[in-house]
């Protein structure tokens, strides 16, 4: 199974009608899947994938913070 591009994930009728249910914007979900995908392809070129899975760990550890107040 070959991963979907972004486009592809933004057209499909599944993903789109989470995104409805969830009231997410589709426009604000393209721009998190560009920032993910640009801090993904930095990370690689610049550091190799242990700064990307650091970065990752950091925003996750920042995501939970701000659900746990």
């Amino acid at each position: 199974m070959q991963d979907m591009t972004m486009s592809e994930v933004l057209r499909d009728p599944m993903i789109r009608q989470m995104l409805r249910a969830d009231r997410i914007s589709l426009g604000v979900f393209a721009e998190l899947l560009e920032t993910a995908a640009k801090k993904r392809a930095h990370a690689f070129s610049a550091n190799g994938s242990a700064a990307f899975c650091a970065g990752m760990r950091a925003e996750q550890a920042e995501t939970q913070g701000k659900t746990a107040s």
